[in-house]
């Protein structure tokens, strides 16, 4: 399965994907957090920084930067969906995070109030932008110079062994149509000279990019693996042609992402495979 395969177009992250992340949320965030972790830790936040979070989700990001700019600072979540803002805004409340705010806008456009930032974060949060060049020129008028930016985005779908294993069990009985590999979708950065290119065209410099390789439980953290192999048909774009193909062919394919996952499944942790980000960090210029 190439990259070209894998993309896809925009995100309907205003609508019924942000409601299926939302609706999951716990399973995705646990899936990710390996190396949402490690970003932060990557990013080194201190007490007193201003930070935007770019495609914040279920706000937890967001929530762990104001605890780590406390006191002083503040974070702001930044994502399109405003099931997940509402979401988001709830939880920070019920901890009393009162440095952390969130917006709901589309970050290819938006001028948030407080603006200009002293950083930016993004996991996995920035790839689906439909013109990357301009979104990223937004996201550099949202900050101050020399403001730092710490973004995570996925590595070739080759060197992902949860993605590969799943699309190796799809490609066996539906076919994905072919996509331009740099299309917005969560691939859409793999490719670090095209990255390297939208920075620059942007107004970023000094980049600098570091790998992460993480085990990721797939499907979410304890999950098992008939639970896991239907909640990614059910939510993931890789699923909808299984969904399009009807109950009879649904079926097999969760059983044979089931038997997959069987071999990787550790008790109380859930189907661990491989997944490997690029920890990116650049500057505003």
């Amino acid at each position: 399965m190439t990259t070209t395969e894998l993309s896809k177009s925009a995100e309907d992250w205003a609508g019924d994907t942000g409601r299926n992340w939302l609706a999951n949320l716990q399973r995705f965030e646990s899936m990710i957090q390996p190396i949402g972790a490690a970003l932060l830790t990557h990013a080194a936040y201190t007490p007193g920084e201003s930070v935007i979070d770019i495609g914040c989700g279920g706000g937890g990001t967001t929530i762990a930067i104001g605890r780590a700019v406390s006191p002083g600072g503040r974070a702001v979540g930044l994502d399109i969906s405003q099931d997940l803002i509402w979401s988001a805004a709830t939880r920070a409340s019920g901890g009393t995070q009162s440095d952390v705010t969130f917006v709901c806008a589309d970050a290819a456009t938006a001028r948030v109030t407080g603006a200009p930032f002293g950083r930016l974060f993004s996991r996995f949060g920035s790839m689906f932008f439909e013109d990357a060049a301009a979104g990223f020129r937004n996201l550099r008028a949202m900050l101050r110079e020399g403001a730092r930016i710490d973004l995570a985005v996925w590595a070739p779908p080759e060197e992902n062994d949860w993605i590969r294993t799943l699309m190796g069990v799809i490609a066996r009985h539906v076919a994905p149509p072919p996509r331009d590999p740099r299309a917005p979708g969560p691939f859409a950065f793999a490719d670090l000279d095209y990255l390297n290119a939208v920075l620059a065209q942007a107004g970023f410099g000094a980049v600098a990019v570091e790998p992460c390789e993480r085990p990721l439980p797939v499907g979410g953290a304890g999950a098992a693996p008939r639970d896991a192999a239907d909640m990614l048909v059910s939510t993931l774009s890789i699923g909808r042609a299984v969904e399009a193909a009807g109950p009879e062919k649904r079926a097999a394919v969760i059983a044979d992402i089931e038997a997959a996952l069987t071999p990787h499944h550790v008790p109380g942790q859930g189907n661990m495979l491989g997944g490997k980000a690029w920890l990116v960090t650049a500057t505003a210029s």
